[in-house]
C-alpha cells in the first residue's frame, strides 16, 4: 500500500496534465479533492465490488475524477444501463494483475497490453470516452477498423511493432476472390490509431470477448504469445501484460469502453500511469447498419471486407 505522501506525488503527477485553462481549479485545492477521492476509493474490497450499489459508487467516483464533459455526459448516461454492469467484475479481474504488476521493477509511467478477442458493433462513441481519466495517457489500436487481426500481440506487448511491419492479406472465407495487395486501405497513416488524438471525434463501439485458456477456439492467440516470448525473450520492465482469460467462467462480451473505465479507476489507486495497448481483432460485426466505411476511413483507415492484418518477420530481427 502506498503512504499518503506517495498518493500525493502520484495524483499531482496525474492532475498536472489535465488542468488545460484557468477557469479549472487551482492546484491545491483540485489535489485536496483527488485526496478526499482516494480515501473513499481505498475502501473498497474486492470482495464488495459485485453489487449494484458498488457499481453505482464506481460509476460515481469515474464521474467525480473526469474532467472532460463529454465523457462525463457518456457516464452520466450509461451508469444506469446494462453496458456498464460487468464494470464490477472487471474492475476485480483488472486491480489483481495491477497488484502483482505493482511488486516488480517498473517505473511510473507503463504500457499495458490488454489481449482479448475484438469486433467493432452497431453504434459509435466518442473516443476520449476510452480514456475517462487522467490515469490512462492513451489507447492505441493497431490494425484498421474492420479489420482481422492475427499474431500482433507479442509484437505489441513489446513494442516491436512498427508501421512498416503490417502485411496485408486476403483471408478467403466465403469465396473472396480479391487479391492480397487489394486489402491494404488505401492512405493508410504511418502511425497507430491514437484514440486521445482522436479526441471527441465518433469511432465504433468496441466489444471484447475472452480467450480460452487452452486456445482450443483462439487461433492460438495465447500459446503464440508465449512461444515468442520463450524464443525472443519476454516483453520486459515497464510493459504489462494483460490476458483477457477467465478460466472455468462464462463471459459474453463487453463494451472496450467498460474495461478501460475499470482500469481508470483501478490505475488510481496505482502508483501507475499507462499508455494501453489493445491487441484484439476490429472486424466489422454489427447487426444492424453497417458503419460508414468512408467516415472510417477519415477518422483514420478502413479496410474492405475479409481482410486481415499481420506483421512481417522484420519485426522480430
Amino acid at each position: 500500500m502506498l503512504s499518503i505522501i506517495d498518493h500525493r506525488k502520484h495524483l499531482k503527477d496525474n492532475v498536472k496534465d489535465s488542468r488545460t485553462s484557468s477557469e479549472e481549479m487551482d492546484r491545491n485545492e483540485e489535489l485536496d479533492k483527488l485526496f478526499q477521492r482516494l480515501r473513499v476509493f481505498k475502501h473498497y474490497r474486492a470482495d464488495r465490488l459485485s453489487s449494484c450499489d458498488e457499481r453505482q459508487r464506481l460509476t460515481k467516483l469515474a464521474m467525480r475524477s473526469c474532467t472532460d464533459e463529454v465523457v462525463r455526459q457518456w457516464l452520466r448516461k450509461n451508469s444506469e444501463t446494462d453496458t456498464f454492469s460487468k464494470v464490477t467484475d472487471m474492475f476485480d479481474f483488472l486491480k489483481k494483475h495491477i497488484d502483482e504488476e505493482e511488486k516488480k521493477n517498473h517505473s511510473d509511467d507503463v504500457h499495458i497490453t490488454f489481449m482479448a478477442h475484438g469486433a467493432i458493433r452497431d453504434f459509435m462513441i466518442p473516443a476520449s470516452c476510452y480514456l475517462p481519466l487522467p490515469t490512462i495517457i492513451d489507447v492505441l489500436l493497431y490494425s484498421p477498423w474492420n479489420c482481422v487481426s492475427s499474431g500482433l500481440a507479442y509484437s505489441v506487448a513489446t513494442g516491436k511493432l512498427r508501421p512498416q511491419h503490417r502485411v496485408f492479406y486476403c483471408r478467403k472465407e466465403k469465396g473472396c476472390t480479391i487479391p492480397d495487395d487489394k486489402h491494404r486501405p488505401v492512405n493508410l497513416p504511418d502511425h497507430w490509431n491514437s484514440l486521445k488524438k482522436a479526441g471527441a471525434q465518433m469511432v465504433p463501439n468496441i466489444t471484447v470477448s475472452p480467450l480460452s485458456p487452452d486456445d482450443d477456439d483462439d487461433d492460438g492467440v495465447w500459446k503464440d504469445f508465449e512461444s515468442l516470448s520463450a524464443e525472443h525473450g519476454p516483453p520486459g520492465r515497464n510493459r504489462i501484460i494483460i490476458p483477457f482469460i477467465l478460466p472455468g467462467r462464462e463471459y459474453e462480451s463487453i463494451p472496450f469502453s467498460v474495461v478501460t473505465l475499470a482500469l481508470s479507476l483501478v490505475l488510481l489507486s496505482s502508483r501507475f500511469k499507462a499508455t494501453l495497448h489493445f491487441s484484439g481483432c476490429l472486424g466489422d460485426q454489427s447487426t444492424g447498419q453497417k458503419f460508414d466505411r468512408k467516415y472510417l476511413q477519415e477518422q483514420y483507415a478502413c479496410t474492405i471486407d475479409k481482410s486481415g492484418m499481420k506483421c512481417s518477420l522484420e519485426a522480430f530481427r
